[in-house]
Order: structure tokens, then C-alpha cells, then sequence
């Protein structure tokens, strides 16, 4: 079934743990068809700006408040969100799942082979959000009712279109975190580390390179070099 898969959901739990009592909150992150775990996928608090990675298993842990908004990006997926609201009800975990895009993607290598696969996943994921919002173009200003002069577009200002902005920011955000996933993979780090498993699920959630530093250094050599420099700092912490 077609989904699209950028709504804002409300969830809520009680947190009953230490860890919980903290802020601290785990789930699990699945494919909606298969029911498999999705392997380092990202997991960004949207509030925050703070992300991590799903493990192995899919498993994951944040830091989340109230009304805190998570956001959920994995290479070959639609995105989804979150919103933390306790009074919904009441659970331990998260169990959360992804919808996977029509095709299916094995892991990727940044070639540019990667970066076509990011462009067409990317359109892909445009155009189911676009197709949910209505009206999207409405503009900040319009011709007044009188024709006389340029009056503000009261639809820019009601709730609808604030949480139309809103969603846009979201989807604009995940869209970044899903860049980095494409272009520095859990294949292209253990190629150039030979780290796996739990090392490379570490490695990838202590150095995992920001949007920005992606779009300057554009080439498989960049990465290369940026493996090999946050590498010697993952031998020295595990060495202490």
C-alpha cells in the first residue's frame, strides 16, 4: 500500500526506569513489510539536533522531552517522525517502523552510483511529501481583495500553514541525515577501518560526519582520509 510517510504521529509512555527517569528513552527501529530491524539507520531529535544510530538490531537510544519531535531516516526508506506525548499512553519501548521506497537498495559505496542513488531516492520521497500537502505554494503576500495595493496572506499566519512550515522544516532536516547515511555507509567505513559489529556501530555513532563537512569534501578520497584521522582518536579512546 502506498504510504506517505511524513506525518507528525503522537505517542507518549511512562517512563519507568532510571535511564527513563533521565530522559533517556530505547526503541526499535523496523521494516514496515518485513518486519527486519533497519541497521544504522539515523535517529535525530529534531528539537535538540542531537542524532544517533540504530545498532544491529535496530535498537536505539535518545534523549527525549515532552513534545520533543524524533525524526527517522535510513538509506532506501521514507522518513517518519514522532512526537513524544505521555498522555497518549503508556509503554516501555518504542517499536517504530519505516516504509521502504518501491525499490529495494542493497548497501551503498560513495561513488557516483551513491550520489544517483540519493537523488532518485530523494525525489521519490519529495514527491509522496508534496502529494500530501495541499496548497503548499501559497504565498506570504497577495493581491489585495480591493486590487488596490498588496495585502499579507492571512493563510500564511494560521496554524495550518504554520504546521505546514513546520513539516517542511522536518522533511528538510531528514533529507540532510539521510545525505550522510548515503555517503558514508557502514561498507564504505569497515572498507577503509576494518571495523564490525559493535566496533563499527560505535565508531559510526561517535564520528559520524556533519551535513555541511559532506557538501565541502565531495569525493570517496575525502572520506577516506576523514576514516583514517577520526580512526587513530577511536584507538586511542579504546586504548585508556
Amino acid at each position: 500500500m502506498k504510504k506517505v510517510c511524513f506525518f507528525l504521529l503522537l505517542f507518549g509512555f511512562t517512563l519507568q526506569s532510571q535511564a527513563q527517569q533521565k530522559n533517556i528513552v530505547w526503541g526499535y527501529l523496523k521494516d514496515s513489510v518485513t518486519n527486519e530491524s533497519i541497521v544504522l539507520a539515523s535517529v535525530t531529535n529534531l528539537n535538540r539536533k542531537h542524532t544517533v544510530m540504530t545498532s544491529n538490531a535496530g535498537r536505539f537510544k535518545i534523549e527525549l522531552h515532552e513534545n520533543e519531535i524524533l525524526s527517522f531516516a535510513a538509506v532506501g526508506y521514507f522518513f517518519d517522525t514522532i512526537q513524544f506525548h505521555r498522555a497518549v499512553f503508556h509503554k516501555d519501548t518504542l517499536m517504530l517502523y519505516l516504509s521502504p521506497l518501491y525499490k529495494t537498495i542493497s548497501n551503498v559505496t560513495v561513488t557516483s552510483h551513491s550520489f544517483n542513488a540519493y537523488s532518485r531516492d530523494s525525489l521519490q520521497r519529495r514527491k509522496e511529501f508534496l502529494q500530501d500537502i495541499v496548497d503548499y505554494t501559497i504565498p506570504a503576500v497577495s493581491a489585495a481583495n480591493s486590487g488596490a495595493g498588496i495585502a499579507v496572506n492571512i493563510d500564511r499566519f494560521s496554524k495550518r500553514e504554520k504546521n505546514k512550515r513546520k513539516a517542511f522544516a522536518f522533511f528538510e532536516t531528514a533529507e540532510r541525515e539521510a545525505y550522510i547515511d548515503y555517503r558514508i555507509p557502514a561498507a564504505i567505513v569497515t572498507k577503509y577501518s576494518g571495523l564490525k559489529n559493535e566496533g563499527l556501530e560505535a565508531f559510526m555513532q561517535l564520528y559520524r560526519p556533519s551535513y555541511e563537512w559532506l557538501r565541502q569534501h565531495n569525493t570517496e578520497e575525502d572520506i577516506k582520509y576523514y576514516i583514517n584521522e577520526k580512526l587513530k582518536l577511536f584507538n586511542k579512546k579504546a586504548q585508556q
